[in-house]
């Protein structure tokens, strides 16, 4: 891992200050031919944490690279603070690069830091337990490659900086340990007002983080809102893919609701009448009784994944359908099941 800090300025008072804005005016850049990012257009507000997700190749990494100030993009423009590119400043980068080789832990985190002052050897430390690191004398080539990702991270806090890209910095770490410095970082950067570009292939990671999403899809933006909304854009392939997985049924949309198994279930947007494909997450399909509403399938795989189990059923009608249900309900391949839908808003797509 490698911390860029390159042009970091600092109050007198040793602390960040405001986090910084960053626009974004038709971005584009193109690498070996291939069109890597298409007239990308972002605004984020000084202070707010921006998530970005996306398939591997969809340009997210070179996104942050132009952000940092690591890269320049082919044509658009660039702004932090107002100031345009070349004169505005980089921003303090964590990408999975290498970091450094020798010397101990603590050392690495006060090289990094903008201030010398008796307190900086108690800051370091203080940054060494927030990321997890509790040999701050440990050499650094000893280190794990998930525990070289938390260093870089003090080092990049270290510098106290006013905005701050994570390239996939949480990337080689188990999911409890993932979890917990997930959340004691999003608390440091809030406490800070940290503007925050934060690149993950984890969407459960980037929705629980961010206080806006972007789905990137092949250069492109695809969505961008609030976690909330940009999980409820089912109904687009392109965000589905990344947000998935979702299941499509046979429906027909009446008004303001859509009849799916007999049941009437609400629409979360308008859609013409008539027939169509409703897309359902796992989490809103459920198994009834015999008897209940819902439509007759049969088990074909069910894979246990801890606090729930996923089941894939087919339906009397032919659709695959992804089922989140109890982990203790043991489904077995083949078994008869019934499934409906709950009452929750679904999106529709078109008959193609």
């Amino acid at each position: 891992m490698v911390v860029d800090s390159a042009a970091l300025t600092v109050p007198a008072d040793g602390s960040s200050g405001a986090g910084r804005s960053i626009r974004l005016a038709g971005v584009g850049r193109t690498r070996a031919g291939r069109r890597v990012l298409d007239g990308i257009h972002l605004d984020v507000a000084a202070g707010g944490i921006l998530a970005v997700v996306g398939e591997s190749g969809c340009g997210a990494t070179t996104l942050a690279r132009i952000i940092a100030g690591d890269e320049r993009p082919d044509g658009g423009e660039v702004r932090i603070d107002g100031r345009a590119r070349p004169d505005a400043p980089r921003i303090a980068g964590v990408f999975d690069d290498a970091g450094p080789r020798f010397g101990r832990v603590r050392d690495a985190v006060l090289a990094r830091a903008r201030r010398r002052q008796p307190s900086a050897r108690d800051e370091a430390d203080r940054l060494l337990a927030l990321v997890g690191l509790s040999a701050p004398d440990a050499p650094v080539r000893r280190l794990s490659r998930g525990d070289r990702q938390r260093l870089a991270l003090a080092r990049a806090l270290a510098t106290n900086p006013r905005a701050l890209v994570l390239d996939d910095a949480l990337s080689a770490l188990h999911t409890s340990g993932r979890e917990r410095l997930r959340d004691a970082l999003v608390r440091e950067l809030r406490r800070r007002g940290t503007t925050t570009i934060w690149i993950t292939r984890d969407t459960a990671e980037a929705i629980a983080v961010a206080d806006r999403v972007i789905v990137l899809h092949r250069g492109r933006i695809a969505a961008d809102g609030t976690p909330e909304k940009v999980y409820a854009r089912a109904g687009e392939p392109a965000v589905a893919a990344v947000l998935g997985p979702v299941s499509t049924v046979p429906g027909i949309v009446e008004g303001s609701v859509v009849d799916v198994w007999g049941q009437h279930v609400p629409l979360a947007e308008s859609a013409h009448d008539g027939h169509c494909e409703v897309v359902v997450r796992p989490e809103n399909v459920v198994l009834v009784a015999a008897d209940a509403p819902g439509m007759d399938a049969v088990v074909e795989e069910s894979t246990f994944l801890g606090n729930v189990r996923r089941s894939r059923v087919r339906t009397s009608d032919g659709s695959l359908v992804h089922v989140d249900h109890a982990a203790g309900a043991r489904l077995d391949d083949h078994a008869h099941v019934r499934i409906a839908l709950a009452p929750v808003p679904v999106a529709t797509r078109p008959l193609s």
